[in-house]
This record gives C-alpha cells, sequence and structure tokens, in this order.
C-alpha cells in the first residue's frame, strides 16, 4: 500500500529530549465499503516521531471541538486533548516548515 505523503493519524506527543514530538503512525485512505460514509485511513507499520513546532498553525474538528467546521486552536490546547484521548488515530495533513518541524496541521475527516 502506498503512504500519503501528507497525513498521518496521530495517537500521542512527547515533550522528550526538549523539544515537541507527536507520535503518529504512517498511512493511506482505503477503500471505502458500501455501506460506509468514506474510506478508512488505513495505517502501516510502527509508530513514529514528527517534530512539532511550538507555534504551530492547528485546525481542528469534531471531536476536538464541537462542530463539523475546522477551528483554529492553540497547540497547548491541541496537546491536552490528545492527553486526554491518547491512542484516538485521528487524522491530520501536515505541512513541514523549513527547520523539519511540522508548522501546521489541519485535521481530516473521518468516517
Amino acid at each position: 500500500m502506498p503512504i500519503s505523503p501528507d497525513e498521518v493519524a496521530v495517537h500521542r506527543y512527547t515533550p522528550e529530549g526538549g523539544f515537541l514530538s507527536l507520535i503518529v503512525k504512517l498511512g493511506n485512505w482505503g477503500c471505502a465499503p458500501d455501506d460506509s460514509d468514506g474510506a478508512p485511513f488505513e495505517t502501516v507499520g510502527k509508530e513514529t516521531y514528527m517534530p512539532m513546532d511550538q507555534a504551530a498553525y492547528i485546525t481542528v474538528t469534531n471531536p476536538i471541538v464541537a462542530g463539523t467546521e475546522n477551528q483554529h486552536i492553540g497547540v497547548q490546547e491541541f496537546l491536552d486533548w490528545l492527553e486526554a484521548h491518547p491512542d484516538s488515530g485521528l487524522v491530520f495533513k501536515y505541512h513541514l516548515g523549513a527547520d523539519g518541524a511540522i508548522d501546521r496541521l489541519d485535521e481530516e475527516f473521518t468516517p
């Protein structure tokens, strides 16, 4: 299965090593069953770490915030939610800054 070049399932985070890293799994969108709302994001391999900028721009939707349209939240609010809901595996599209850290994270719809 090919791997999406800019999407990951986010599971947890860690501040170890003096910087913030998201713990993610790589994957890609599978085939949607006839009786579903859409394709599932199928992860592969082991969890990996991706560094994240402390000032990253993050947009999220349900279940992190109420509503179905993406809303901007701060990094700390996102980390608090991850800590309270580890291993949710929500899918995000990410962008890396010049330093190789995630500087933008946008939650993707998952059925």
